[in-house]
């Protein structure tokens, strides 16, 4: 009977250790590298806070030598700042971070990363490029046309207005973070994951 009990206990002890190691949760600490690349892009000019952007790991995520999560594995990237670019002033600004990953055994995690930040090209030194220039044209038109102070201060307030017409006129300055860009954030907190 023993010999029996042995033959039919042992297999059973077994299977519940091998479930139990494999149900071991594993935590990912915080300030782990998370390396990826956006499945798609981002640009100022339409992005929206609260936006999600598909990305994929570009490195597995390993701890204690085991992965957990592939290369490959799809990332969540939540856009939390989007700013379009004015024709006069207003930079373009866009910041995201990773919301959630793929693990290995196919569940997905929520993650607060790192963010990256980004602003665009200012308008202020473009604009006075125009504003001046046209004030300088219009200041030397008034001069020869009236020959005094009065007609140059004229044709300088009329060309800086051509000038800031010019600057409106001129694109704005929004960017765009293509699709295939990799990023490295990091881990802010630690997350405990099955695996």
């Amino acid at each position: 009977m023993s010999a029996r009990f042995g033959a039919i206990a042992l297999p059973l002890l077994l299977s519940f250790a091998a479930l139990a190691a494999a149900a071991q949760p594993v935590t990912i600490p915080a300030g782990t590298h998370i390396h990826f690349k956006l499945d798609r892009g981002i640009n100022t000019a339409n992005a929206k806070p609260g936006q999600n952007v598909p990305g994929q790991l570009t490195a597995p995520i390993v701890v204690n030598g085991k992965t957990v999560a592939a290369s490959g594995s799809a990332v969540n990237v939540h856009i939390t700042t989007a700013e379009a670019s004015g024709r006069i002033g207003g930079s373009a600004k866009l910041v995201f971070h990773v919301s959630s990953i793929t693990l290995a055994n196919g569940s997905k995690v929520s993650v607060r990363t790192s963010s990256y930040a980004r602003e665009g090209r200012a308008h202020a030194k473009h604009n006075a490029k125009y504003i001046a220039g046209a004030a300088a044209v219009g200041a030397l038109a008034g001069q020869a046309i009236g020959g005094n102070r009065d007609s140059t201060a004229k044709g300088a307030a009329i060309g800086a207005g051509v000038g800031i017409g010019a600057a409106a006129a001129t694109w704005k300055f929004d960017f765009e973070v293509p699709a295939g860009e990799r990023f490295e954030l990091r881990l802010k907190t630690s997350v405990t994951a099955p695996l």
